[in-house]
């Protein structure tokens, strides 16, 4: 008998349930045999024991977390099912060779491998955890599905709420490339940019695809300072749902998440990690497939994923992005401060304005007491609201992380290492004004009690007296950027 769609049953079945209890009768249920049998065919045909496999899966999974993430290494233990620090140290040498400490240190590589036909993890470079048998059995490809396990989860989290960059790290984390949000801000144009709709309260303010004159722009840079060829289907009357979904199963079936504008709510990015029925489903990671306002066509599969058959009908998807295997050289310094003046100066994109003459034109709309009439509905002071809370944004962790790329550049090249290091202490002052602007508020929320204090006179002269000061300091910060850039 051949076993194949026994062991990627297996394999797929331990691949999602890494972080809970892999139930023995569980998996007599869902193989169909015995755990004793389960366990010699397992053994047989690829070579490692199940309690070895599911150990060095644990293993691998909490080792991208740790090469990927900042987060505590005890938490991470404990999520993968370790009882203390001690116990997951000795387990991880083992099968790493390194204490998980010194792993960090390290910068160890943990990229994306085949696991088996259709489902991809964390593997970990320099290590033989995963027999060959496992990574290059002979499946035979379910021709109407295909999904990645592991790509990390992207969401509005504390740190990174901008969902292009946050989607890119992600992809590229999971092929195997180790690259910061700073650096991917940086070089979007993302951390150095203020829009602000001349016409009308707008809610696409803060999407990158206001950022230049093409749309594409922000993720075009991206992709390229990256080192990456790419690819980037746009809807059109000329685009048909087949070549959606045509690029989709091509990248998927290759083992490369795709990037997406919409599928889910707005033409936000989100990951694509997989398809079902040809493509008519798709699966990933979405920042608003936990909003209620957009579950009625929405369900979460048991990977944590959305699944979604309507995304074509979506239409806020405007484009999927392939996102290649190749490798280049990463931006310059003087390039990616170019272009954040460029991105700082420009006063006009269509009707959005930009520059200092965004900083004006949103404190001219706060200063304008007959866009905020007396008993006005909730809805229009919501509408209010989201837009003060994305310009918030927008200087907020913007200009955070562009002072988190002029350190790093700081560090990197001293003769500029004052004058990075003087325009990164100006953008942080200016993010410090919109989390003073949060407390005028009354908190950082969107919720009704910030909608009516918005509605307050008092609180929106408050709020633009702080514009004017971020103006002013952005104003400072870019003319240390040209000092910069000429000495490069």
């Amino acid at each position: 008998m051949q076993y194949f769609l026994f062991i990627q049953a297996v394999i797929s079945y331990v691949e999602n349930r890494l972080k809970t209890h892999v139930d023995s009768s569980e998996l007599e249920k869902i193989t169909g045999f015995s755990l004793p049998h389960t366990r010699a065919v397992f053994a047989q045909t690829t070579g490692i024991s199940l309690a070895k496999y599911v150990l060095s899966r644990k293993i691998a999974n909490a080792a991208f977390e740790i090469a990927h993430t900042p987060r505590n290494i005890l938490d991470i233990a404990l999520d993968y099912g370790f009882d203390n620090y001690d116990t997951f140290t000795r387990a991880f040498k083992r099968v790493t060779g390194s204490a998980p400490r010194n792993f960090r240190k390290e910068s160890r590589g943990v990229g994306r491998i085949k696991l088996s036909a259709g489902t991809y993890g964390p593997g970990i470079s320099g290590t033989d955890s995963i027999p060959k048998e496992v990574l290059n059995m002979k499946i035979v490809k379910n021709d109407y599905s295909c999904i990645l396990h592991g790509v990390p989860k992207v969401e509005y989290k504390s740190g990174e709420c901008t969902p292009f960059p946050a989607c890119l790290k992600a992809c590229l984390n999971y092929l195997g490339q180790d690259i910061s949000y700073a650096y991917l801000m940086a070089v979007s144009g993302a951390a150095f940019r203020l829009r602000w709709n001349t016409a009308c309260w707008d809610g696409g303010n803060v999407d990158l695809l206001r950022i230049y004159d093409n749309p594409l722009e922000a993720f075009e840079r991206s992709f390229i300072a990256a080192g990456r060829s790419y690819r980037i289907l746009n809807r059109t009357p000329q685009v048909s749902k087949a070549d959606f979904i045509n690029l989709i199963r091509t990248e998927i079936d290759q083992g490369r998440p795709v990037i997406a504008l919409g599928i889910i709510g707005p033409p936000e990015a989100c990951i694509i990690t997989g398809y079902r029925e040809d493509g008519e489903i798709l699966l990933g990671w979405n920042f608003f497939q936990d909003n209620p306002e957009f579950a009625k066509d929405v369900t979460i599969d048991q990977t944590g994923y959305f699944s979604c058959a309507s995304w074509w009908e979506n239409p806020n998807t405007l484009a999927v992005m392939s996102v290649s295997e190749e490798k280049g050289t990463k931006a310059g310094t003087k390039e990616v401060l170019e272009n954040a003046i460029a991105v700082m100066t420009r006063e006009r994109i269509g009707d959005y304005a930009g520059g200092q003459k965004a900083y004006a034109e949103w404190a001219k709309a706060l200063s304008e007491d007959s866009q905020f009439p007396e008993n006005a509905v909730l809805p229009l002071l919501f509408e209010r609201l989201m837009c003060q809370g994305d310009a918030m944004d927008m200087i907020a962790e913007g200009r955070y992380y562009g002072a988190k790329y002029l350190e790093l550049a700081a560090e990197e090249d001293k003769r500029m290492s004052a004058e990075c290091l003087r325009a990164a202490k100006l953008f942080k002052e200016e993010a410090a004004v919109a989390e003073k602007m949060s407390e005028v508020l009354g908190s950082w929320q969107r919720g009704e009690d910030q909608a009516r204090a918005l509605a307050r006179p008092a609180v929106r002269a408050e709020l633009v007296k702080l514009i004017v000061e971020a103006k002013e300091l952005d104003a400072e910060a870019c003319r240390v950027l040209y000092q910069i850039v000429a000495k490069l």
